[in-house]
């Protein structure tokens, strides 16, 4: 028994020392052959905590879903957008009124006297048939260098150009008369016609002027009348007749 315990006791004495020598080293140097004997057991533990996956029998708690940041509803631009090229579009899908113009096409066949034997006391004719073939709607211009002109008619106001009859100038010296079609002509000529009266003074001597414009609508403005051709355009003279105006007396026998 005895010999069994000495190597017992040898062992401890042994660690004993050891533990001794330790004490008596200064710390930092004991430090570092106690890491050296135990090695990096803890860093290695640390590091293995860290890098070892989860063990799947433990349940891990859910990572708290991160708010997402609530979106920011754009402005309605895109229906700004389709609101502005829909009021462009119908801006450009209605095209400007063309005002009423001369047809290119001025081709038309006048039949009217050139001159009129006329009382060369009288201060009021009437003026034949005038007849008028022409495409469009027909423009009368008539002027005189002395007396007015009397359609029978009013003046009907232009308006926006577009009515069927316009008529200005009654009983002026400048005389326009449009409608729609040949209807100008045939106001001129219904009844016993176009009247030409001077209050003041006989016409004998006298001319007017009939300028015939086709046109795109009915109008009479006056700038409309500078488009007639040449073989649209009729002068008629008022010639008075050869009669001797001093008065004779004769004796008449009666049976």
């Amino acid at each position: 028994m005895e010999y069994g315990k000495r190597p017992i006791l040898r062992k401890v004495i042994a660690a004993l020392a050891v533990f001794a020598i330790i004490s008596a080293i200064p710390s930092s140097f004991a430090d570092e052959i106690i890491k050296t004997l135990t090695g990096d057991s803890t860093d290695s533990v640390a590091v293995q905590d860290e890098s070892a996956p989860g063990d799947p029998s433990i349940e891990q708690p859910d990572a708290a879903p991160e708010a997402s940041p609530t979106p920011t509803e754009p402005a309605n631009q895109d229906s700004i957008t389709v609101q502005n090229s829909k009021e462009t579009v119908t801006d450009s899908a209605s095209p400007s009124p063309t005002p009423p113009h001369a047809l290119a096409n001025q081709s038309m066949r006048i039949i009217s006297p050139t001159e009129i034997n006329v009382d060369p006391r009288a201060r009021s004719v009437y003026l034949p048939r005038i007849n008028v073939a022409a495409s469009g709607n027909l423009l009368i211009c008539a002027s005189s260098n002395l007396g007015s002109f009397d359609a029978n008619v009013s003046n009907t106001p232009t308006g926006d150009g577009k009515s069927e009859l316009n008529i200005f100038g009654a009983a002026t010296p400048n005389f326009r008369i449009s409608g729609v079609g040949n209807q100008a002509a045939e106001i001129i000529n219904s009844g016993n016609g176009l009247r030409v009266f001077a209050p003041n003074k006989a016409l004998a001597g006298t001319f007017i002027q009939l300028k015939f414009v086709a046109l795109s609508e009915a109008s009479s403005n006056p700038k409309l009348c500078n488009d007639a051709i040449a073989s649209n355009t009729r002068t008629i003279f008022f010639r008075g007749l050869g009669m001797d105006l001093n008065i004779i007396k004769g004796g008449v026998t009666l049976k």
